[in-house]
């Protein structure tokens, strides 16, 4: 393993991304190799969130050193070091704008704020929270995103204005997520064990349709129930919808009706980040759990276990509807965030080091 390297990560098929066809997820989940690996400049930090462009070509990384960085994924190398010491950053995103970065602040106030890349300079802020923001959701068919905070509110904003285009109060809105179609978002509220899904275009009517998952915290997390979820994410055939764990497991829920398709197990340990929900003092997350770009497959973190579990959803749960990893791939240190490349067969992984991975056949060499 080194730190920088040539080899190029391959491209997604075409009905996944639009690109040349190549080899399929399913052909290459079981050879993923941790290839690369970066050092934070300080060795203390940790990073808090990374994000893949549109293109898939950049990583954007936020760390709690208050400095967001830019990675090159074709050539592995960081390309831009931004620092936010005045405001701090989490949950850095790319916009649909490759230039742009918008991210939350962890000091001064609870802005959110459009960085240019170009001039490194802001844009925009976007203020009206007053509370830490936990979690961001850009749209993916236009320039509106949504945040929610530990002020009990959701916000809908467009990147075009400072002002929130409307506002949601609800108990404990901690994790927010749109459908591929962008037409539908998901609010996880985690006090209520409950996932609610809004009209995108009528948020401000009452939710069309309520998951509760009480019955499902009772039975796989009853030692954590209301504290621990840290990931929501539809799957990009939005079948799916994802409700990651910071200990126990995953929930898999079908996206229509909420039934549960599986719960994920095999973790052996936290995280080490901290849910929307606690206080512990913990470094800030995003989730250690995410669907790959197909939707066959999650792949998360291990907890302290230096693996990364991949599971396969086409495989059938047991009797009691959990469901096993598919394979372990080792890795040298801890996965408390893992994002899967939209566009070409590559994994990023961070906890203080920041790890790519690539199908065996592309590693070698590096």
């Amino acid at each position: 393993m080194a730190e920088g390297g040539q080899s190029t990560p391959q491209q997604l098929p075409q009905q996944q991304q639009g690109a040349q066809q190549t080899q399929k997820v399913s052909d290459v989940i079981r050879s993923y190799r941790p290839t690369k690996v970066f050092k934070p400049p300080k060795p203390e930090s940790f990073v808090t969130s990374i994000d893949f462009d549109d293109q898939g070509e950049s990583l954007v990384t936020s760390g709690d050193d208050d400095i967001i960085q830019i990675w090159d994924v074709k050539s592995g190398k960081q390309t831009k070091s931004v620092p936010s010491k005045k405001y701090g950053a989490h949950l850095a995103r790319f916009t649909h704008h490759p230039r742009q970065v918008l991210h939350a602040s962890t000091k001064v106030d609870d802005s959110l704020r459009l960085l240019d890349l170009h001039s490194e300079g802001y844009l925009r802020y976007f203020s009206g929270h007053t509370d830490k923001v936990t979690s961001l959701a850009l749209s993916p068919g236009s320039d509106s995103f949504i945040s929610c905070s530990k002020d009990d509110t959701v916000a809908i904003w467009d990147l075009s204005s400072r002002h929130a285009q409307g506002k949601l109060k609800l108990s404990t809105p901690y994790l927010v997520a749109f459908d591929p179609s962008a037409s539908v978002i998901a609010i996880a509220s985690q006090s209520t064990a409950s996932v609610l899904l809004y009209d995108f275009r009528n948020y401000d009517k009452s939710p069309f349709s309520t998951f509760d998952l009480a019955q499902y915290e009772q039975k796989y997390t009853p030692e954590s129930r209301g504290r621990a979820w840290t990931r929501l994410e539809f799957s990009n055939d939005g079948k799916f919808l994802l409700v990651g764990t910071d200990y126990h497991g995953h929930f898999v829920l079908d996206a229509f009706e909420g039934k549960l398709v599986a719960f994920l197990v095999g973790k052996g340990g936290v995280s080490g980040r901290a849910a929307p929900v606690s206080s512990s003092g913990k470094p800030l997350g995003q989730g250690d759990a995410c669907f790959t770009p197909e939707g066959k497959f999650v792949i998360g973190g291990s907890g302290d276990q230096h693996e990364l579990l991949i599971w396969d959803l086409q495989q059938t749960p047991d009797a009691d509807r959990r469901l096993q990893p598919m394979t372990k791939l080792q890795n040298r240190s801890g996965t408390a965030i893992v994002e899967y490349n939209p566009r070409f067969n590559m994994i990023a992984t961070a906890d203080k080091d920041i790890y790519f991975w690539l199908p065996e056949d592309n590693s070698k060499g590096v």
